[in-house]
């Protein structure tokens, strides 16, 4: 259990670093934070487990993440339907 913890806390860092590096593409960004957000429920339910406490973090965590992938969506399509691609552009990103 405690490797499974382990394992679960250094996928958030590579996915974090690897979510700096990758953020020319909107998709790829949603993608990495949707990974990030499965791991990070992956590590909610061991801790979980672990303390024997109940899922009410689990649930509120699991919430907040099908919120943040509606609104990541939606942005996605009205990105795509204004600029016609996801590629994002420093300059006229504000725009």
């Amino acid at each position: 259990m405690i490797n499974f913890l382990i394992f679960s806390l250094a996928m958030m860092v590579v996915l974090h670093m690897y979510f700096y590096s990758v953020y020319s593409h909107l998709l790829s960004t949603l993608i990495i934070l949707e990974a990030m957000v499965l791991f990070l429920l992956l590590f909610t339910v061991s801790y979980t487990m672990f303390n024997m406490e109940g899922l009410t973090i689990y649930l509120f965590t699991l919430t907040l993440s099908v919120c943040e992938a509606s609104l990541g969506l939606s942005l996605l399509m009205s990105f795509v339907k204004m600029k016609g691609n996801d590629l994002i552009s420093s300059n006229k990103s504000l725009m």
